[in-house]
């Protein structure tokens, strides 16, 4: 399945590796792609072991804000 975040606060490369290594690390969680220009990550998730909790919890942990999922 196909996920997209939409997530502020992200300003420079570093931002975007950020919230990429932190979407990485989690479980079932393949393909990200995140855009500095777009503000979102977009990846590829698989089972049903990450929530969007999770999710939510490992962007918002990284430092950055999450304003919208789908």
């Amino acid at each position: 399945m196909t996920k997209t975040i939409k997530i502020e606060g992200m300003s420079c490369s570093h931002c975007s590796g950020a919230v990429t290594k932190a979407l990485e690390a989690l479980e079932g969680v393949s393909e990200v792609q995140v855009s500095l220009e777009n503000k979102q990550a977009v990846f590829q998730l698989t089972g049903a072991a990450t929530t969007d909790a999770v999710l939510r919890e490992a962007i918002e942990d990284a430092g950055y804000d999450v304003v919208g999922m789908q």
